[in-house]
């Protein structure tokens, strides 16, 4: 007796979502290539969920045009080697799937790069941090925080020897 009518978002469908290897998360207008959003030459690759997770996994060619609604991710060479196991790219694809859907488009404050050549994997440290870009109802994006590692105190305990302390306690 209902009728029940289900319907997607289109902010994200207009723009073009590059998401690398770290978490950072680029939209891009249409038209745009492969080639205009990697750089050339580059050390990374542009691919979707479904080629990378393909049992022969290869980078997206650099005349190719993405797609709006798309999302893609920039990742290094170095994922295509062969000591990568399935499982870890299945991982990868995992996690970055969960972080592209999880930082969608608003209305109201919107960051969208109209040039790849103004995207911070081009841009220098100012333009990274916000410079550059096109603000979509007046507010500024938010700051790329640097990652750093925790790291603890490793003791070294000498193989088949003694230690100075332990020679000096036996006397």
């Amino acid at each position: 007796m209902g009728t029940c009518f289900s319907c997607n978002s289109t902010s994200i469908l207009k723009n073009i979502r590059v998401v690398h290897i770290n978490g950072y998360v680029e939209d891009f207008e249409e038209p745009i290539s492969v080639r205009q959003v990697i750089g050339y030459p580059s050390k990374h690759f542009l691919c979707t969920s479904t080629l990378l997770l393909s049992t022969s996994s290869k980078p997206m060619n650099g005349n190719t045009h993405l797609q709006p609604g798309q999302v893609y991710f920039m990742l290094p060479y170095s994922v295509l080697q062969a000591d990568v196991s399935p499982v870890d790219l299945t991982g990868l694809v995992k996690r970055l799937s969960a972080i592209a859907k999880a930082s969608p488009l608003s209305s109201q404050n919107q960051t969208v790069w109209c040039s790849p050549s103004r995207s911070p994997s081009k841009a220098g440290a100012a333009e990274q941090y916000g410079v550059g870009k096109m603000n979509i109802g007046g507010r500024s994006p938010c700051k790329v925080q640097s990652w750093k590692p925790i790291l603890d105190t490793i003791s070294e305990k000498p193989y088949n020897r003694r230690s100075e302390s332990d020679w000096q306690e036996s006397y």
